[in-house]
């Protein structure tokens, strides 16, 4: 098939589908901008984003408690 073929098959097919196909392809072209703009999350990224925001928080109660032992100690060596 020659690029004249395509073009005119491109062109016939823009005639039967009308303005809906023009929408439908408007509508594609504006995704595939988005789509590379801001790329979809995949599932295993939603999951890394789930397993750093929880590593983030038990990391910052582990602190917690590791403060809380200190001062314990503290208050404990006073004592004797």
């Amino acid at each position: 098939m020659s690029q004249e073929d395509k073009a005119t098959g491109c062109a016939d097919q823009s005639r039967e589908f009308g303005a809906m196909g023009e929408l439908l392809r408007a509508l594609q072209k504006e995704e595939q901008e988005q789509n590379e703009t801001f790329p979809l999350e995949t599932p295993e990224a939603r999951i890394t984003q789930s397993t750093i925001g929880l590593m983030t928080e038990i990391n910052a109660t582990l602190k917690e408690i590791a403060e809380t032992q200190k001062s314990i100690l503290e208050e404990l060596r006073r004592i004797k």
